[in-house]
Parts: structure tokens; C-alpha cells; sequence
């Protein structure tokens, strides 16, 4: 443990203003390992009467004691009855107070709540000052680098025929109707309902040990054009589409695998299981008919709507440029800075990393069903991963106030309307029920990390204009690059093993 940082009664004030200001209070501050500060708090023994005499004051003015009026009890009667009561009233406010008093003073950025040590034990002593230790994990110190050393690449991009023809099946598929098929068998593009169990993999089909039970769920038959990857229950199985296909209603498959390492439930994460999936019903899609597309699109024609459409796709395209260069950024940022996590913040923070990943998605316009994939991805992804885009957040955080980047309602309200257009939705609805998910603060994260990547971009950052294939061919070479310096450290270390 470092030196302590800092000690006292407060920085910006002299001691007569923290005198008649604040109650006294003695802190000291001390470094607890990466981004964790071990708060020792000494709250005096005059601090401790005025507080005992303060409750007491309120619970006299309150008391209801039979044989006289209200706030008329003697004292000694009130003591005697409710003492007890009143010294641990007393102690709940003095802790908080001076917690909430010791991190304003200290200009502390705390995360998650704090851990008050042997806090069953505490008592308010009889005489004297009470002492009591506080860990607290807090923003950790980001060194940004310089943005002039950051180079990116912007690829040039079309919207061809091609990708207007593509983006109208897929508003044919949005506003199709599934229909169940009852004598068929189960093919890519279907939605298969069904029942499923988890189990741990070494009792599978023992409904006493079941872990999770999911009546009636729906999961997406992927084919070859997603990698035939599909989720259950939130949790990725690479080749889910291959095991369904081919099955009728009433048969059942079970997948064995590892639940991955940032699920929810302890039963399933890193856990061997066995999922239990049988079909119920089958559901294959009708795509709509143009006629009915452009009707529910609410336009006046189809040359109308494919106008519409290619400005959406030519406004996209720059999304995904913007976002193929942002990507660089961050990448290039979490490589520069080094950047130490409170231990255990990682696995507390995933639902956030989650919420973060859906905002984006939803920014680029992908339907649900494809970030409900994507999110089982991030789900399966390793710790390593999590903590890195945990790295970033404060990165740009920071980044954030040095460049003093803001975000204002219109702009949050716009985003809102971008992506209820994109879901053919009312953007009021659409807002209640970001509100209700807690998803808007997410948005705003979104908009802000988005605004300061710019000025990032803008503050000195080498930007070189590609081709999209040079692009490409770049990314294959890394690709390969990459392969290769794998395969020289794998050699090395079988060198090794041999030696």
C-alpha cells in the first residue's frame, strides 16, 4: 500500500468554513490495490452527542407514551423504553452522513456500493470517538494518449441495386405472417416453439435437478447465411441451426455444451449443461407482397418507397463507415492505455456491456432477432473481452470530459426517432419502453462515446481514404499476419515443452 493521498476535513475549504459548514470529521484516504481506496473515518465524540440528542429531540416530539400527552413523556421514561432504539438510529445516520461527507470532500468517483468492515459489530461508544473503515472502488486514472498518434482508415462505399433489392425482402419478411406447418420438417428461416430444459450436463432428463424451464419459447432456425449459429435462452449454440433442421413437431434434441462465462445464473455459468429442446410447433414465414410492403410503410409507391430506401441505405452505409473507424479508435485506445480495474468489477458489469452492445445495434438498424444473436455472442465471449470493453468506458468517460463533449435531449430524441423509423415504429412508444428497460441512459452513453470518437477524429487523428476491397485486402493480410505470429508462438512453446 502507497503513502496516503490525502487527509482532513476537505480541499477547497479553510478549516473555519469546514468548521461552520460541516460537522467535524477526520479522514484519511488510503490506496487498496487497483482503483480501491481505503477510507478510515473517525467521526468525534461531540459529533456523536449532537446526533444522539438530535434523535432523541425528534422521537421525544413523536412519542405516543400512555398516561401522557403527546411529546410530553419525561425524558427518562423515553430513555428507558426506547434507548436502545435511538443509539442505533443515531449510528445508521452518523455512518452515512460521514461516508457521504467523506467521498464529496475527498472528490471520490465511486463505483458499485461501498464495504463498511465488521459493520454488524459497530457500536456508538459510550464515551469517545467511533472509528470505522470503508473499502470503495473508484474511477480509475486514465492517461489519454496523444490523438495525433492515432491513424485510421475510411473506406469509400455505394449502395448498389443490389442492396435495395436485398433491404425490400427484408421488409417483406418484417411485415410477412408466419404460418404454422404441421407435415413438414424443420428448414432454415423457420421459428421452432418449443419446450425447453437446462440441466447439468451429468443429470440430463432429471426433472429434479432442472436448472431453468422455458414453456413454449421461440428460437430462430438459423442457416448457413448466419453461420448457423442460434440462441436459446440466451446462450449461443454454434451450430443450432444444422441440429434443428431436418426435425418433425414432437421430437426432441438435447445439446450438450458450457454455459458461458458471464451468465446470470451460477448453475449455468461455466458450467457443463445439457439443453433440452422439444418442438412443439413449427412456424415458416410468408413474406408480404409489395403492394402490402408499401402499404404499411405508409408511402404513396414502390418507386417512392425504393427512393426512401436507398437514402436509408446511403445513410447507413456512412453508419457503418463511421462505425468501421470509431472501432479503429477504440481499438488503438485500449491498446495505449494502461488501465488497471477494481478487482471483481468486471463480472458486475456485464449486464451494462450488454445494454451498451444493444443500443449500438439498434443505432445500425438491425432487427431484434439479430441482436437477440448477437448479445448470446457477447454472452459467450471470455472475461478477457468483457474487460476490455470495460477499459474503454472510462477511456472515453475521460476522454469525454477533457474534450467537454455534451449530449442534449433533441439529440437523444433524435436517436430515437432514427431507430423507430428503422423498426417501422412510433418513437413515443418506442421511448416508454426504452425508459422502462433502462435503456435511455445507455442511448446517452451511446451518443456521447459516438460524439467524442469525432472529435477524436477531428483533434489530430490520420484518417487515409481506401477502397472497400483495399480495405479488405488489408484485413486479410492482418488476418494472416496474425495467423501466422500464432503459429510461431505455438511452435515456441511446444519447443519449450519438448526441451
Amino acid at each position: 500500500m502507497r503513502e496516503t493521498e490525502q487527509t482532513g476535513k476537505g480541499k477547497a475549504m479553510s478549516e473555519e468554513q469546514a468548521t461552520e459548514e460541516r460537522p467535524e470529521l477526520e479522514v484519511v484516504v488510503e490506496d487498496n490495490g487497483p482503483a480501491c481506496k481505503l477510507l478510515k473515518i473517525e467521526i468525534p465524540e461531540s459529533r456523536i452527542a449532537a446526533k444522539i440528542e438530535e434523535t432523541f429531540g425528534n422521537l421525544q416530539s413523536d412519542a405516543a407514551i400512555p398516561g401522557f400527552r403527546k411529546g410530553r413523556a419525561p425524558r427518562r421514561l423515553i430513555e428507558k423504553r426506547f434507548g436502545a432504539g435511538i443509539r442505533d438510529d443515531a449510528k445508521g445516520h452518523l455512518l452515512s452522513e460521514a461516508y457521504s461527507q467523506a467521498i464529496e470532500e475527498n472528490d471520490l468517483d465511486v463505483l458499485g456500493e461501498p464495504d463498511v468492515k465488521d459493520i454488524e459489530n459497530l457500536e456508538l461508544p459510550e464515551k469517545g470517538s467511533l472509528k470505522f473503515e470503508v473499502t470503495v472502488e473508484v474511477t480509475p486514472n486514465v492517461e489519454l494518449p496523444k490523438f495525433e498518434d492515432i491513424k485510421v482508415t475510411k473506406t469509400k462505399s455505394e449502395v448498389t441495386d443490389e442492396d435495395v433489392e436485398a433491404e425490400i425482402n427484408k421488409y417483406a419478411e418484417r411485415f410477412g405472417k408466419a404460418a404454422t406447418v404441421t407435415d413438414a420438417t424443420v428448414a432454415a428461416g423457420d421459428f421452432v416453439k418449443a419446450d425447453v430444459h437446462i440441466f447439468p450436463q451429468d443429470k440430463a432428463g432429471d426433472e429434479e435437478a432442472c436448472i431453468t424451464h422455458l414453456h413454449d419459447t421461440y428460437i430462430m432456425v438459423n442457416g448457413e447465411n448466419a453461420e448457423f449459429k442460434g440462441h436459446v435462452g440466451g446462450i449461443l449454440i454454434d451450430d443450432l441451426g444444422k441440429q434443428l433442421a431436418g426435425k418433425k413437431i414432437g421430437d426432441t434434441l438435447t445439446v450438450k455444451t458450457d454455459g458461458p462465462a458471464s451468465h446470470e445464473n451460477d448453475d449455468i455459468k461455466d458450467k457443463p449443461i445439457a439443453i433440452e429442446i422439444k418442438l412443439n410447433s413449427v412456424e415458416r414465414l410468408e413474406p408480404a407482397s409489395m403492394e402490402e410492403v408499401v402499404k404499411n410503410v405508409g408511402v404513396e409507391s414502390e418507386e417512392e418507397f425504393r427512393t426512401r430506401l436507398r437514402e436509408m441505405l446511403e445513410s447507413q452505409k456512412e453508419r457503418e463507415q463511421k462505425s468501421d473507424m470509431y472501432q479503429q479508435v477504440n481499438d488503438q485506445l485500449v491498446e495505449k492505455v494502461d488501465l488497471e480495474l477494481p478487482e471483481g468489477l468486471t463480472s458486475r458489469q456485464i449486464e451494462r456491456v450488454l445494454q451498451r452492445q444493444r443500443m449500438e445495434l439498434l443505432y445500425r438498424g438491425t432487427t431484434e432477432q439479430e441482436i437477440e444473436t448477437k448479445l448470446a455472442e457477447t454472452r459467450a465471449e471470455s472475461e478477457e473481452a468483457a474487460t476490455k470493453q470495460l477499459k474503454l468506458f472510462f477511456i472515453i468517460d475521460k476522454a469525454s470530459k477533457d474534450l467537454e463533449v455534451e449530449v442534449g435531449d433533441n439529440e437523444l430524441n433524435g436517436q430515437i426517432a432514427m431507430i423507430a423509423m428503422q423498426q417501422g415504429r412510433r418513437p413515443e412508444k418506442l421511448r416508454q419502453e426504452m425508459q422502462k428497460r433502462g435503456e435511455l441512459e445507455q442511448l446517452y452513453l451511446q451518443i456521447r462515446e459516438q460524439k467524442t470518437l469525432d472529435k477524436i477524429l477531428e483533434s489530430g487523428a490520420v484518417i487515409e481514404e481506401v477502397e472497400g476491397e483495399a480495405k479488405a485486402a488489408k484485413k486479410t493480410t492482418k488476418k494472416k499476419a496474425s495467423k501466422k505470429k500464432a503459429s510461431k508462438k505455438k511452435a515456441a512453446a511446444k519447443k519449450k515443452d519438448d526441451a
